[in-house]
């Protein structure tokens, strides 16, 4: 191999390895823009979802005449744990009802 053909094997190794940058780098900063893209997208597919926005009013605060006071349950029957329990009968359970064996009705929408 002579200077010149050797020379030209450089030259070519040194362009396709700048090649191989440059698209390196243009594949980077495309998948950067892709997800920068997406996120707007998003953001703005989220807020074209709200109709009108919601107005949150505070609560107006009441006066101590209009304040109702709390209201008190009863406590339940205490039963006794030694007491004895009458066995409870147990309820008859209902029969299924029985299937009719009539056609059906068909109404196929004639005159």
């Amino acid at each position: 191999m002579d200077t010149v053909e050797q020379s030209r094997t450089y030259e070519a190794i040194r362009a396709r390895d700048a090649a191989h940058v440059r698209l390196r780098r243009f594949t980077g900063g495309a998948v950067a823009v892709a997800v920068g893209l997406s996120a707007v997208f998003a953001a703005l597919a989220a807020n074209a979802t709200h109709a009108k926005k919601t107005i949150v009013r505070s609560p107006a605060k009441r006066s101590a005449s209009q304040v109702r006071p709390l209201t008190v349950a009863p406590a339940a029957p205490l039963v006794s744990v030694e007491a004895d329990a009458s066995p409870v009968a147990p309820t008859p359970q209902a029969t299924a009802p029985t299937p009719s064996y009539a056609p059906p009705v068909v109404s196929s929408g004639g005159s």
